[in-house]
């Protein structure tokens, strides 16, 4: 547990300083790099380390025709590529960490606090995700990449995105709605509208997986599925999106161009409370394609809320100090933490 709280507590110092954006450049590389060693390289590290190592070692790779089978084609051909070339399972590690950070920063570059919100993101996305499902991690890089492509109002963009990203993990495409929203103000009528016109489109890109998860996670037929954990992830974004609401006309003074996706998102935090009765698993899924903008909407707050840059300060260290209780108290409770994540191990040494 130490290493992964010493690691979040460099990130929440770097988050509160006030670098030059030259020295943020060079930051950045850094991070980029680290990163994608200390992720791409882990061995044996991760609670789906193990599954995702059998399934590459069992890919059939001998004929590529195989690729219009499969339903999530993307994860198929990286992993054909991969062995194919005769690289070991790491480097397929890699360069999904190569992929997961630089759309990560990439997003993040757009904030004003940039470095704050990577520190915010490390224990879910990073920890809780990128160490241990590939699949939805690399789903989550291509939303990002939507995201950064929305705040620039580029709508072709935010459709390519997700799309590629839903043949990594096909549950992706229930956001793509979110291309009708782009570079338009927001109101409920033009939401519901979204919904409606492209959610037709969605359900049926997903009907090759609908059945799958309603047999997993409603139906349970491979067994009682839980994740306690999620209940308080969920916690953490309902906090985030009642703060955001209830100084939601200085965040739309204050960030103008970003409002209409933090308005969305913050909506889809209060949506996603029906979903922990019917299943916490479902929700713990869920819940990764909402915590980018849970974090870029945290790490802006204190600045609309306060005018008083020590007042600034101070919020921006109680949104650190939720994150580090948080993530010592799952390393303290949860036993897959323990299980999956420590001690870290590493093909580097």
């Amino acid at each position: 547990m130490s290493l992964y709280v010493a690691i979040f507590l460099s990130l929440a110092m770097l988050g509160l300083s006030n670098l030059s954006s030259q020295k943020n450049t060079v930051l950045f590389i850094a991070l980029y790099i680290f990163f994608v060693l200390f992720v791409g390289a882990r061995f044996d590290t991760g609670c789906d380390f193990t599954a995702y190592y059998l399934r590459f070692k069992y890919l059939l790779y001998n004929d590529i025709s195989s690729l219009a089978d499969v339903t999530e084609p993307g994860y198929f051909l990286i992993s054909y590529v991969t062995k194919k070339a005769g690289l070991d399972f790491v480097w397929l590690n890699v360069l999904g960490a190569a992929i997961f950070f630089y759309y990560l920063i990439k997003f993040a570059r757009n904030h004003p606090r940039p470095l704050l919100l990577i520190a915010l993101v490390f224990p879910i996305l990073i920890v809780q995700l990128s160490m241990s499902g590939l699949r939805q991690a690399l789903a989550v890089a291509f939303l990002m990449g939507a995201l950064d492509a929305f705040l620039h109002a580029r709508r072709l963009q935010v459709i390519v995105y997700i799309l590629i990203g839903s043949t990594f993990h096909q549950s992706l495409v229930i956001l793509l709605p979110l291309a009708l929203m782009v570079g338009r103000t927001y109101s409920f009528a033009r939401v519901l509208g979204a919904i409606v016109i492209l959610m037709p489109v969605a359900a049926y890109m997903l009907s090759g997986r609908a059945e799958v998860y309603q047999d997993r996670y409603i139906e349970q037929i491979y067994g009682s599925m839980d994740s306690g954990g999620a209940i308080f992830r969920l916690g953490l974004l309902v906090i985030t999106a009642l703060l955001f609401e209830i100084y939601t006309r200085r965040m739309a003074r204050a960030y103008p161009n970003e409002y209409n996706l933090m308005r969305l998102f913050a909506l889809v935090s209060f949506a996603l409370i029906p979903v922990m009765f019917i299943n916490t698993v479902a929700l713990h899924r869920l819940i990764f394609y909402v915590v980018p903008m849970h974090a870029y909407i945290l790490a802006a707050l204190p600045g609309a809320m306060f005018s008083n840059r020590q007042s600034v300060k101070i919020a921006e260290l109680g949104a650190l100090a939720l994150y580090a209780a948080y993530i010592v108290v799952w390393f303290s409770a949860s036993r897959h933490a323990n299980m999956c994540y420590v001690p870290y191990q590493s093909y580097l040494f």
